[in-house]
């Protein structure tokens, strides 16, 4: 008789259950995430964020059928913290996944910098990517810098190779000398023997630095120059190549990532790479593009631009004369991790993929 009540109430619990669609296979459990960025979606880097990440991750998770969803807030451009706080924005919290500009963060994550102190590498952002992301996940040490500010590494960002975008025309590397460059945070270190001056920025400011004379151009991006128009106030473009860079990438805030199924952990992470991949892809595709549209659009306006590489062998001469930043760096860094073997390991990676450093960093350390 006890066994009959017993698998009687049992049978009303799973059909009351049924009933308000609450059983284990149909249980909806729905996810609260905040996803961030200092910068606007115009760049492909963020842009990719809410037009990749998002409905990926919304996809996979949908498609495991255990009755998970995501809802998601995006807070992109700006609306939640700015370029000097995204480690900390989502290491705290105040975002769960975001864009985190490492090359802003030298004190904080002294290691992740190795691609700032060896330009001239590779103008490739796609194989860039590919080795940033394999030494994220090989490297315990760069692994640890995210660990360590409460941070679960999704994929690397990076941009297409840098040129110089000034006031005045620059032809020669002597040309530099004097000149007040704005260069987002160590990437000053590319003017160090130049006699140029480094000024502090990014993006979001050079438009307003350049125009009110806080600096006469700056080392930047051409997918970056010409979403925020910075060719209206300096529209002498020479092309130098200094290379692709990495300068950070997606994160989760590690409380957020551990509260989530392992599943839906996995399909973060997977769609993190996923995202690192495309954006390779599409940067090689922008770059070009980016660059005759700097020209087309910049042709009609008072100061015309005009766009040219720099005089024959100053380029080499510039990656020559710059005093040796990677082995100062190795040096400055041996108490904090294998800063050697992170710069090896680096340039021989991308060697193995093809690509043919101007400068051999690591055979100087």
């Amino acid at each position: 008789m006890m066994i009959h009540k017993r698998a009687f109430v049992a049978g009303a619990l799973a059909a009351a259950l049924m009933a308000a669609g609450l059983t284990t296979a149909h249980a909806q459990q729905t996810f609260k995430l905040t996803i961030a960025s200092s910068h606007p979606t115009t760049l492909p880097w963020v842009g990719l964020m809410s037009t990749l990440f998002v409905p990926e991750v919304n996809k996979r998770v949908e498609a495991l059928g255990k009755g998970y969803k995501i809802e998601w807030k995006e807070a992109y451009g700006g609306q939640l913290y700015k370029m000097n706080a995204t480690l900390t924005s989502v290491g705290q919290g105040i975002a769960d996944i975001g864009w985190v500009f490492a090359n802003l963060e030298a004190a904080k994550m002294p290691l992740t910098q190795y691609a700032t102190v060896t330009p001239f590498a590779t103008g490739d952002v796609r194989t860039l990517l590919q080795v940033a992301n394999e030494l994220n996940e090989k490297i315990p040490a760069l692994k640890a810098e995210w660990d360590r500010n409460n941070l679960v590494f999704l994929g690397a960002s990076g941009v297409d190779t840098y040129h110089l975008f000034t006031k005045n025309p620059l032809s020669t590397y002597a040309d530099l000398n004097g000149r007040k460059l704005s260069a987002p945070g160590a990437l000053g270190l590319w003017l160090k023997g130049s006699g140029a001056v480094p000024v502090d920025g990014s993006l979001t400011s050079y438009y307003t630095d350049i125009q009110t004379g806080v600096s006469e151009g700056t080392i930047s991006i051409a997918t970056g120059i010409l979403p925020s128009k910075v060719y209206e106030v300096a529209p002498y473009v020479t092309t130098v190549d200094i290379g692709a860079l990495y300068n950070g990438g997606m994160a989760m805030n590690k409380d957020s990532f551990n509260a989530l199924p392992p599943e839906v952990q996995k399909i973060i992470k997977d769609v993190g790479l996923e995202y690192s991949r495309v954006l390779g892809d599409t940067l090689m595709q922008r770059y070009e593009a980016a660059l005759k549209a700097i020209g087309e659009q910049g042709a009609k306006q008072a100061v015309p631009v005009k766009i040219a590489p720099m005089a024959p062998g100053e380029r080499e001469k510039w990656a020559k004369t710059m005093p040796n930043i990677a082995g100062d760096w190795v040096k400055a860094n041996a108490s904090r991790g294998p800063a050697a073997q992170i710069v090896k390991t680096y340039l021989e990676e991308l060697r193995k993929r093809g690509a043919k450093p101007l400068r051999d960093w690591d055979k100087e350390l």
